[in-house]
């Protein structure tokens, strides 16, 4: 009898970041990307930077992303829009994209991927939510007793609305430092750090 072991490869996996203009994927774009690359056991990082038009830019997203201050650093360049479009289609075409509300960065990445491919979402259709996953996480620990006296009252459980900074402390992952907090790379990183917490690292 022949083997039914099934022995389908399991798919890249690519741990995502992006630094925006604003919250609306038709106002506003990606201004710094971040992808994790991780095939079998190697990672690689790649970060991209594509000047962005600001006439519709969200102030406050600029703010955050501490967008004057970082692209008139020392060093900062930006890159050809469309080969950056090309690199990225490359490293997602097929891999699981992860990241802290990765459906908002795959929503950003396909509005860019948009302007050069008739299919913009070359990723995976499931994306993982590294709060999501560590809620799970928590909820399984839960259950089996794991934690002891962790879950002694309802309030101890992962609550709706998850926070991604409290659920990432919960499984031992420190959320990033200030200084690199909503920089793309730091957030994929950080991103990359829970989701190895959670799995028991990389396989």
């Amino acid at each position: 009898m022949p083997d039914q072991t099934d022995t389908k490869q399991a798919p890249p996996l690519a741990f995502v970041d992006t630094e925006t203009t604003g919250l609306d994927p038709f106002l506003h774009e990606a201004w710094e990307v971040a992808v994790i690359f991780r095939e079998g056991d190697f990672d690689t990082e790649h970060v991209f930077r594509i000047q962005p038009d600001l006439s519709n830019a969200d102030p406050r997203a600029l703010e955050i992303g501490r967008y004057e201050e970082r692209t008139n650093a020392p060093g900062w360049h930006w890159q050809d829009r469309q080969k950056t479009a090309e690199i990225l289609y490359g490293l997602l075409n097929g891999a699981v994209m992860i990241g802290s509300n990765p459906a908002f960065d795959a929503e950003m990445l396909t509005h860019l991927l948009g302007r050069y491919y008739d299919n913009p979402r070359p990723w995976h259709y499931r994306t993982e939510d590294i709060a999501t996953l560590a809620a799970g996480f928590r909820y399984g620990q839960a259950s089996t007793g794991a934690l002891g006296g962790d879950f002694t009252f309802p309030g101890d459980y992962p609550q709706q609305p998850y926070s991604s900074y409290g659920l990432s402390r919960a499984v031992g992952v420190e959320p990033p430092a200030k200084e690199v907090a909503h920089t793309a790379l730091g957030d994929a990183r950080w991103a990359k750090a829970v989701y190895d917490a959670v799995t028991g690292g990389a396989k």
